[in-house]
């Protein structure tokens, strides 16, 4: 058993030395994606987080702004929602996620359900509540 040991050894050795790296000379250079100035670029988070509203002169009213987390919304200070776990979808017009939701507005609890529909450049949003009119938005600039 112990002899069956080495040569098991060896031959593993064998295989080892016959598989070098390849040299800088063979690799390919590594594919660049164009890069479209546009496109918000957000970390891990889902494209439909971030600070919304209805066009980017509101960005700076807190009032008019919607904060969009993974989980959770504050739509212009009226309406506060917590999201069931979202399902995605994707199409050439851009990404969309849907999900039930259990928000609060006025003063009374409600369950609602929830679209978003994020444009390819992810600065644009189109979000529906319970099916009636959708709302399109701008994303806001990160502020600091």
């Amino acid at each position: 058993m112990h002899n069956r040991l080495r040569i098991a050894m060896a031959a593993l050795a064998l295989l080892a030395a016959g598989c070098e790296a390849p040299s800088d000379e063979d690799k390919e250079p590594a594919a660049e994606l164009p890069v479209d100035p546009d496109t918000f670029r957000a970390g891990t988070e889902p494209a439909y987080t971030g600070n919304w509203a209805a066009n980017s002169e509101l960005c700076n009213n807190a009032r008019e702004v919607w904060t969009i987390e993974s989980r959770r919304l504050g739509m212009k200070r009226q309406r506060f929602c917590a999201f069931d776990p979202m399902l995605q979808s994707a199409t050439e017009d851009g990404q969309g996620w849907s999900a039930s939701a259990r928000c609060h507005a006025e003063g009374r609890a409600t369950r609602d359900f929830l679209f978003f529909r994020v444009q390819p450049n992810q600065s644009q949003m189109r979000v529906t509540i319970n099916d009636q009119r959708s709302v399109e938005l701008v994303r806001c600039p990160n502020q600091t």
